[in-house]
């Protein structure tokens, strides 16, 4: 499955509507997106912990209410999406991958923010969560049993396969270079499946296409998807 990381970045502002809009429309299977918390309690879509790279803001997410932030130029006019918004556009037309961003800075009670937007929406069975926090995967896995759920890791680890039961995940997903034959044979064998980031150019293609996890998430998904594909 091709996943737009964050959209379709290469060709609109990322975790913008507009972005996630055009990774459906050029047949993404996922779209993925990246939420934080405003100091109002707000579920937000953006990437970074502070404002500069992504928006015409300054300082932190968690320091802004989320009409703080939504007032702010996110790229060509678009503004930080909700996450309802998001998950609001996706259903039914693809699945959404939403990364919840707990590290460095952690935001106590997102999990259950976020279990209880997604039971309300129905939206449940069309959704999957990952993050580098493993810690709360776990407490996911425990609040909600039906919900899809990932580990994100930036290095190739001894035993994924344990890491993926210890936090009762049943996506491994790491970057695209931490991945080998083994690692995917490894998670397979306990059940799970593997997910790769972000595949953005030839080298990454020629290794997702020999190692083959199941799903390779791409900031550029009409190329990756095609040579992927071909």
């Amino acid at each position: 499955m091709i996943g737009g990381h964050r959209g379709n970045p290469a060709q609109h502002p990322e975790n913008t509507l507009r972005s996630f809009r055009s990774a459906i429309e050029v047949g993404c299977d996922l779209i993925e997106c990246d939420v934080h918390l405003s100091s109002d309690g707000r579920l937000v879509v953006i990437h970074d912990h502070t404002l500069e790279r992504t928006t015409n803001g300054k300082g932190l997410v968690r320091d802004h209410t989320a009409a703080e932030l939504r007032r702010l130029d996110a790229g060509h006019g678009e503004r930080i999406p909700l996450l309802q918004e998001v998950v609001e556009l996706a259903i039914g037309k693809v699945g959404l991958v939403i990364e919840i961003k707990q590290v460095p800075i952690q935001y106590p009670g997102l999990e259950d923010k976020l279990v209880a937007m997604l039971r309300q929406l129905g939206a449940i069975a069309e959704c999957a969560v990952v993050s580098f926090h493993h810690p709360s995967i776990r407490v996911l896995r425990e609040m909600e049993a039906r919900l899809q759920l990932g580990i994100l890791e930036g290095a190739r680890p001894i035993d994924p396969a344990r890491m993926l039961k210890e936090s009762g995940a049943d996506v491994f997903s790491p970057h695209w270079g931490a991945m080998d034959p083994q690692l995917v044979k490894e998670v397979h064998g306990a059940g799970g499946a593997v997910g790769v980031w972000p595949v953005d150019d030839d080298q990454a293609v020629a290794w997702c296409k020999f190692c083959k996890p199941d799903s390779v998430f791409t900031n550029r998904p009409v190329e990756i998807g095609a040579a992927l594909r071909s």
